[in-house]
């Protein structure tokens, strides 16, 4: 699909045209291409999440099992590969389980001729979890595994969202992550939480009723053996229903001037946040509330080289106040954004998923050799893959 210069025009009046151009060795897909269902043995997916292999190859890691679903005990660490650029897709792989508890992973990341992907543990619930990373050998068909991140964060791990290799040669990996209060709970507020939490169950704040939620950055070392953490970004509530907005699913765009800013999931909220940096992602500004609309789902951001930042995301808005209803519906349409001044404004608006299906969990990367951009999303059943000249 080619991008067209063109404003969204009113809501729900979506241009879908279809586009197939050849641009510097990348054919965009005319329909999107279906890469993995969910079947008799997958019996549940969430979350893909898609990078290129030292060996060329593509790799799209899946969070499947089931058929409890986000947090069940049956929940492995996939796969699906390609060795044609995406034509064709093998079948599925499992390259992580648990006799004991769940599998989830959060991001993938290719340092040179190493391939990354972080993924956690879960225990009870998901109430118990560990960080942990799956590294590649040379070839990249094969992976390793050690734990990371340890005693940072006693039973809570880390959740580590795609990393951007900055114009200096850093690099910075988005994170975030949950801290108690800092103060006894009384039995009174106990009783109450647990109130809040059931009322609250279908929406992120059930899960930081009694915590603090924070983000920032981590910066590996050149092997992603050590990991130094910079920022504690949040935002109190005290009069409100929780302690702070969920904050979490983190992404990091450089700006021309080579300034950072970090665009925020803020459940309840029904926008995007933002933080700024001017050192490089040392410390970062107070948070605030941007008039991107967001129905509290993932967003992806991609760097392009000539400094145009792309935002892949579901820009529609949820009531909150109808929380008997699950929050996974609005996540719809799914749109690829393009700003060519700093996210000011977002001159190019696209549709990859029309509404009202479902079309959540984007993930992919710039190739730099085609002039693409290669991505993957999902609707509860199948993951979808597409190539974007831009």
């Amino acid at each position: 699909m080619k991008l067209l210069n063109k404003q969204r025009g009113k809501e729900g009046d979506y241009c879908r045209e279809h586009y197939c151009r050849v641009i510097d060795g990348c054919k965009s897909m005319s329909e999107n291409q279906v890469i993995f269902k969910v079947n008799d043995e997958f019996r549940w997916l969430r979350e893909p999440l898609l990078m290129r292999m030292p060996d060329g190859s593509l790799l799209c890691e899946i969070f499947t099992g089931g058929p409890q679903g986000d947090g069940g005990k049956d929940n492995v660490i996939a796969a699906v590969r390609s060795d044609d650029d995406g034509q064709s897709w093998s079948g599925i792989e499992v390259i992580k389980e648990m006799d004991d508890a769940g599998c989830w992973a959060g991001s993938v990341f290719r340092s040179r001729d190493s391939g990354y992907i972080f993924w956690q543990t879960l225990e009870n619930d998901r109430s118990e979890t560990s960080n942990h990373l799956l590294y590649t050998n040379a070839d990249g068909s094969t992976f390793a595994d050690r734990r990371i991140m340890q005693n940072w964060n006693g039973k809570n791990a880390m959740d580590v969202r795609r990393g951007i290799k900055l114009r200096s040669g850093k690099t910075l990996l988005p994170v975030a992550w949950h801290e108690p209060l800092n103060r006894c709970i009384t039995d009174d507020e106990i009783k109450l939480s647990a109130e809040r939490s059931k009322r609250l169950a279908n929406v992120g704040g059930a899960r930081i009723v009694n915590k603090i939620a924070y983000c920032g950055v981590v910066e590996p070392n050149e092997g992603f053996t050590e990991f130094t953490r910079h920022g504690r970004i949040c935002h109190l509530t005290p009069d409100g229903e929780i302690p702070c907005v969920p904050f979490f699913e983190n992404q990091i765009a450089e700006l021309s001037d080579g300034n950072l800013a970090m665009l925020i999931r803020g459940d309840l909220t029904n926008r995007l946040w933002r933080s700024d940096s001017t050192d490089g992602g040392f410390t970062w500004s107070e948070p605030y509330i941007t008039d991107i609309k967001n129905p509290g789902s993932k967003t992806l951001i991609v760097n392009l080289p000539d400094g145009r930042i792309v935002l892949i995301h579901n820009p529609s808005e949820k009531d909150y106040s109808d929380t008997e209803s699950h929050h996974h519906r609005y996540r719809t349409p799914l749109e690829i954004w393009v700003s060519d001044d700093d996210m000011v404004t977002w001159s190019t608006h696209e549709v990859l998923g029309y509404a009202p299906d479902v079309a959540q969990y984007p993930d992919g990367f710039y190739d730099h050799k085609n002039s693409c951009i290669y991505l993957v999303w999902e609707n509860n059943k199948e993951v979808f893959f597409k190539k974007v000249s831009i």
